[in-house]
């Protein structure tokens, strides 16, 4: 199952990394453009602010994995930096995307901007990015926000989906799309259960151990349940992400056909 996990988020690293480059070549406008913004999430985000994750909490997990605290701390102060830089470009592209002519999705932006380096300041002043289960306020502040960003894409993605889906049954809009606006729903809404996942396990923890310090024995017992939610949710993932950026003509084909035998 640690095979199959590994090669899971390996796939995802890759797709990140491919959809980084490829929406920065795109990017010819100057920030905020959408595939700037969307760019810089991928890369930083989705691809960079991992590895360094996998390496301090897999190390909680398993001594002979482990790095040392100093190391610890300052790995997880860059991966909350890239997962924060992130997630304020994500804010950007939903509202340059769906609502760039609305003045309270300014504010969401500002709001969700401000909530990110509040917690990041937090954790860097007062917390110190310590490698514990459940950590302080600046962390779940910081998370509030990148919780926020995503769940705010999934939203617009979704209610795009069904706007474009009714102009569908008139033959107002291409079925292609359509369906790339569902996938890319889909795609959010998993990254948003991600965040969720986390919280929830790391709660279920503090609840059972009645601790918050990271004990390898306590932490062996969550990991099989903790695999398979994110190794589903990394599979879903992987297959909305690459058809939302790659689909093959052959998808094409099924997605026309398909709304071609509706119609008919």
């Amino acid at each position: 199952m640690l095979v199959l996990a590994g090669l899971v988020t390996a796939l995802n690293l890759l797709l990140s990394l491919a959809v980084g480059l490829r929406l920065l070549a795109r990017a010819r406008r100057g920030w905020p453009a959408p595939e700037l913004s969307l760019a810089l999430y991928f890369l930083l985000s989705a691809f960079l602010s991992t590895p360094p994750q996998i390496l301090v909490y897999g190390g909680m997990g398993d001594a002979r994995l482990a790095v040392s605290e100093p190391a610890s701390r300052a790995l997880l102060a860059f991966a909350v930096l890239a997962m924060a830089i992130g997630a304020g470009a994500i804010y950007v592209f939903t509202w340059k995307t769906f609502r760039p002519e609305r003045l309270w999705a300014k504010a969401i932006v500002a709001a969700g901007c401000a909530s990110l380096a509040f917690g990041y300041a937090i954790e860097a002043l007062h917390e110190g990015f310590a490698p514990v289960v459940f950590a302080g306020l600046g962390h779940w502040i910081g998370w509030a926000g990148r919780t926020a960003a995503m769940l705010g894409v999934t939203f617009e993605s979704f209610r795009y989906w069904l706007m474009l889906r009714r102009r569908l049954r008139l033959g107002l809009s291409d079925p292609v799309v359509t369906n790339r606006f569902l996938l890319w729903a889909v795609w959010a809404a998993c990254a948003t259960l991600n965040y969720v996942a986390d919280l929830a396990s790391r709660g279920l923890y503090w609840l059972v151990y009645e601790t918050v310090q990271p004990v390898p024995e306590h932490l062996a017992s969550m990991v099989g349940p903790t695999i398979i939610v994110t190794m589903v949710l990394g599979v879903v993932s992987a297959v909305t992400l690459f058809l939302t950026f790659f689909p093959s003509p052959a998808y094409r084909r099924w997605i026309e056909a398909r709304n071609a035998t509706r119609e008919g």
